[in-house]
């Protein structure tokens, strides 16, 4: 049977509220949450793409990974939305810091994402 606990982190050990039912032996999975939340990482995200690529792109599909040496990120597809249609994409990503909250995506892809916001743009413009 599959139980959850919350506990808290002090000086490398987890702890547990007393009188947990823990039996010795017990396999226990520890995970991590991180301290910027799915919502905050997004309006981040959203923020970068606004501010360096345009603002008809949006931060969608949050994915929570790993990376070497335990780094927490979000990472968000960047889709291409309008009024009069659904969003397409993902053109590209936005790395969200899940500790910090620092936009790990820099200038040069900012520009790839924008450049393949104009191709789908242009496939998709009435002539």
């Amino acid at each position: 049977m599959l139980q959850t606990f919350e506990g808290v982190v002090q000086r490398g050990h987890v702890r547990l509220p007393a009188g947990t039912p823990l039996r010795d032996g017990a396999r226990v999975i520890v995970t991590v949450l991180p301290t910027v939340d799915e919502h905050r990482a997004r309006r981040k995200a959203n923020g970068w793409l606004g501010e360096h690529v345009g603002n008809m792109v949006m931060a969608w599909q949050p994915d929570l990974a790993l990376l070497p040496g335990h780094r927490q990120i979000w990472r968000f597809g960047a889709f291409v939305g309008s009024l009069s249609s659904e969003p397409f994409g993902p053109i590209g990503f936005v790395d969200v810091d899940a500790e910090t909250g620092q936009v790990l995506t820099n200038e040069e892809e900012a520009e790839q994402i924008a450049r393949r916001g104009e191709r789908l743009e242009r496939v998709e413009a009435p002539e």
